[in-house]
């Protein structure tokens, strides 16, 4: 939107059928009450309001900067969701909280994709905008409020809590018939304790204090004179309103609204739908619904099928051999010819000079034919790569053949590199393993499309934990994972694990995690998402993951092998199957995801 369309919004006090009163109808409204509110001593004067909105604006920047510095997010006031979306009943905020038994101590649901538009109004009255999600809503001000002019979809939000997403809440004021948003805790504090003439309403939406893959900053104007703000995602609305509009106070990023590539944090599933463990015996059974199956343990892979499912599609009628698309991520791979320069069978050196043979020489060459219509296409991570594999398929490529035809089952090629040498990760789809090896081997190729995620990925917050500190749980934006921050046998102390590691047997690790209530093993893809193999001893951050760690982790994920289950290798960050009568580290994930 152009600058030309800043005369447009702000509502007024919500009713109960959710439309909006303005100033004049809400005094008439609520009479003589509504006069004496507007007299009321205790209301500060024009330029104290002005002064501690001003502070307000402060104490989002800091807040915003701290969690960046930190990656602690603050605890968010629990307010009611306005768009009327289900949050789950035992939700307390992005983090969660404690409860009695399992199903309270699960924390806050992961939702599905809800990247909605958030609606923008121009109150002609006001010369304030006004925005909501809410469809009933602006409908509502659409019939009844003719000053109101509707400007369309501002920007996009969450309708519900997502991981890594923060509350944006809402504030009516009174005095001027206008809607104030903020997504800072401190600034919602500042302004329910100082200006009475703010009505808190509730949650609007949730967005992101941290900038990354698929958000897009909030930009915030503040009209002094007038006494409300205006908000925009537009770049060249906000350059234009500084420019043009000396009377709009612009006051930075206010936060980050979900951009176009945006997608719900997920880590796809490992396929596994029927191979469980069960106590007594080494080797896996194919009824997961035994009681000796479910006593050990009733949250192995295969109970796990339905969350985050996977699931392909075509691209915008092209063939299945030109081009995929993950439903649950979003990302476009590269199809598999039967022949020709695109063929399922060639192989590739990763030596990165550009010559024919090498995977840098192919990947010029698809993004010079344009194919499906993109030009930025290139060898995805391990990470990204891992989300394709199958772990229950047993003969073949460990991948959904019917989504992927003329894939050969042999290694492919990853980019990223080992660290330390002059080697690059690879994964071998024949069994699902990880591992490295030199840059001069001939693996295959499967492009993806896209950008690489980016962005600060952890952020810090409290779950319950018998003997854990505060800010014992690390929050994994990018996959929307909370996991415990020491080992199984360590306690956090505040800022730091004390204590030793233990290791256990598969059986016992299965066990053990079923005890603790709101937490679980993690499927091997889970697990691997937190490798970094940018360093090594360990290959993790270790600022969200500090003290010392087992040299291998169990997941809870089957091989193909009897009586062989998957790992991570911690040193250097290999996935690898081993026999279940070894015994290696745990790291707790959270039930809920």
């Amino acid at each position: 939107l152009g600058v030309v369309s800043l005369v447009a919004c702000g509502g007024g006090a919500e009713t109960s059928d959710g439309a909006k009163r303005t100033r004049s109808e809400t005094s008439v409204a609520e009479g003589v009450e509504g006069v004496e509110l507007a007299r009321d001593e205790r209301i500060p004067a024009a330029d104290e309001t002005i002064a501690q909105l001003r502070r307000g604006a402060q104490l989002n920047s800091e807040e915003l900067a701290q969690i960046a510095k930190t990656g602690i997010l603050p605890r968010p006031f629990d307010g009611k969701l306005l768009s009327g979306a289900e949050q789950g009943s035992e939700q307390s905020g992005p983090m969660g909280n404690a409860g009695a038994d399992k199903a309270k101590a699960m924390g806050p649901t992961k939702s599905a994709a809800s990247r909605v538009p958030v609606f923008r109004f121009f109150n002609n009255n006001t010369s304030a905008h006004f925005f909501t999600t809410s469809t009933a809503e602006r409908d509502n001000v659409q019939a009844t409020l003719p000053f109101m002019s509707y400007e369309g979809p501002a920007f996009y939000s969450s309708a519900t809590t997502v991981p890594g997403l923060s509350p944006v809440h809402r504030f009516y004021n009174t005095q001027t018939g206008v809607h104030f948003y903020t997504i800072s805790e401190a600034e919602r504090a500042n302004v329910a304790a100082n200006l009475p003439q703010f009505n808190y309403e509730g949650v609007a939406y949730y967005a992101s204090t941290l900038a990354g893959t698929g958000y897009v900053p909030l930009y915030r104007f503040f009209y002094g004179s007038k006494g409300f703000h205006f908000y925009t995602n537009s770049l060249s609305e906000r350059d234009s309103i500084i420019a043009s509009l000396p009377q709009y106070s612009y006051e930075g990023v206010g936060y980050y609204v979900l951009g176009s590539d945006w997608q719900t944090p997920a880590v796809p599933h490992t396929g596994v739908t029927s191979q469980c463990f069960e106590s007594g015996r080494v080797d896996m059974v194919l009824d997961c619904s035994t009681s000796n199956v479910l006593n050990l343990n009733d949250e192995q892979d295969a109970h796990r099928t339905a969350v985050n499912p996977m699931s392909y599609s075509a691209v915008n009628g092209f063939p299945l051999t030109s081009c995929v698309k993950d439903n649950l991520t979003g990302m476009i791979w590269e199809g598999k010819e039967p022949s020709g320069v695109r063929a399922g069978t060639l192989s590739f050196t990763h030596l990165g000079n550009g010559s024919p043979g090498d995977v840098s020489a192919y990947v010029s060459m698809v993004n010079a034919q344009n194919l499906c219509g993109f030009d930025d296409w290139r060898l995805p991570t391990v990470e990204e790569l891992q989300g394709l594999l199958n772990f229950e398929t047993y003969t073949g490529a460990r991948i959904a053949a019917a989504a992927f035809p003329n894939t050969t089952a042999t290694v492919y090629w990853t980019s990223e590199l080992k660290a330390g040498a002059d080697r690059a990760w690879w994964i071998d789809f024949s069994q699902g393993s990880i591992g490295h090896g030199a840059r001069s081997s001939l693996f295959s190729v499967r492009l993806v499309h896209g950008a690489v995620w980016s962005g600060s990925r952890y952020v810090v917050g409290t779950e319950p934990y018998a003997g854990d500190e505060a800010n014992n749980a690390v929050l994994d934006r990018k996959t929307g994972l909370t996991w415990r921050r020491c080992m199984q046998g360590q306690a956090w102390a505040g800022n730091t694990c004390t204590g030793a590691p233990e290791t256990f047997l598969h059986q016992a690790a299965l066990s053990h995690t079923n005890s603790q209530t709101g937490w679980r093993l993690p499927n091997i893809k889970e697990l691997a998402s937190l490798v970094d193999r940018t360093t090594q001893a360990p290959a993790h951050d270790q600022t969200a993951f500090p003290g010392s760690t087992p040299d291998y982790l169990w997941s809870s994920t089957p091989s193909w092998q009897s009586g062989y289950a998957w790992n991570v290798v911690v040193d250097s960050g290999a996935v690898a199957y081993n026999y279940r009568l070894n015994e290696m580290g745990i790291r707790l994930v959270r039930m809920s995801q």
